[in-house]
């Protein structure tokens, strides 16, 4: 199934099938300690690696507010082809990432808020942060503090409607960046420091959301709006420039708003 294309949807009940698949890819990822693993791609973001644009600002070419959504695109696109490589022989339901919907679910989901599903420890709700090359340090397990750090919020369908509105790509991706804030700074505990954020998985299913709001932005004004100056730029260490994340169909997956939304594959699996 790898390679087809997939559709990701909201983050559902922890029995949903398209959860199921996640959780179960998820749970093989933890456990893998080698470059393949959830470790050694969530610290990609953060410490030890800091590859992030989002992170490092270069003043002349404003770096860090042009990239973000494209770094982030290639992010999630690389670690879900390493979930869909823990998939289970013949599986029929693909290990998609899902997209948290916080304008309608302004709570951490069900599915990444339980210890455990049934009688197994639930990958979703923490992970265990090892860097041992850090300063200071990282051997700890993930934590969170939803709506605890004082002016925290989540953003409203409102605000994201008006965003859909800008028709300039830069002021549409900085509004946007501030939105994404506001969510790191809400859900607290590990997503609020840049050093360990990836290492909650919660991380992916907000960004997801970030990169879906852009698909949307996308189909209502088009691909265009990047300074073509930034299109040949690499975005390490996956492989791609940006203009080889601008369209997700070209990397194998689309957003659906429920599996009733997604098509019947025909002739073989999906």
């Amino acid at each position: 199934m790898a390679g087809s294309m997939i559709y990701r949807l909201p983050v559902a009940d922890a029995t949903a099938p398209h959860m199921i698949a996640f959780r179960s890819a998820m749970a093989k990822a933890e456990a893998i300690s080698d470059n393949r693993g959830y470790n050694f791609i969530a610290g990609f973001h953060g410490a030890p690696f800091w590859y992030c644009w989002h992170h490092q600002i270069n003043r002349r070419t404003r770096i860090r507010a042009q990239l973000f959504l494209p770094w982030h695109r290639a992010y999630l696109w690389y670690l879900e082809q390493a979930l869909r490589d823990q998939e289970e022989a013949g599986a029929q339901v693909p290990a998609a990432l899902p997209y948290w919907d916080w304008t309608t679910q302004s709570r951490i989901p069900p599915a990444y808020a339980a210890t455990k599903v049934g009688t197994e420890a639930n990958p979703l709700y923490a992970t265990k942060a090892v860097v041992p090359n850090a300063q200071p340090p990282i051997n700890r397990r993930t934590t969170r503090s939803p709506g605890r750090t004082p002016g925290s919020r989540l953003p409203t369908a409102a605000e994201i409607a008006d965003v859909l509105t800008d028709t300039d790509w830069m002021s549409f991706a900085d509004r946007l960046e501030g939105f994404h804030d506001d969510v790191h700074v809400w859900v607290g505990g590990s997503m609020q420091d840049v050093t360990t954020a990836a290492y909650d998985p919660i991380f992916f299913a907000h960004h997801c959301m970030i990169d879906r709001i852009w698909y949307l932005w996308q189909v209502k004004h088009g691909s265009g709006g990047i300074p073509g100056e930034l299109l040949d730029l690499e975005l390490p260490p996956f492989g791609k420039r940006t203009r080889d994340v601008l369209d997700v169909q070209g990397l194998g997956y689309e957003y659906a708003a429920s599996a009733a939304n997604v098509p019947v594959p025909t002739g073989g699996a999906q």
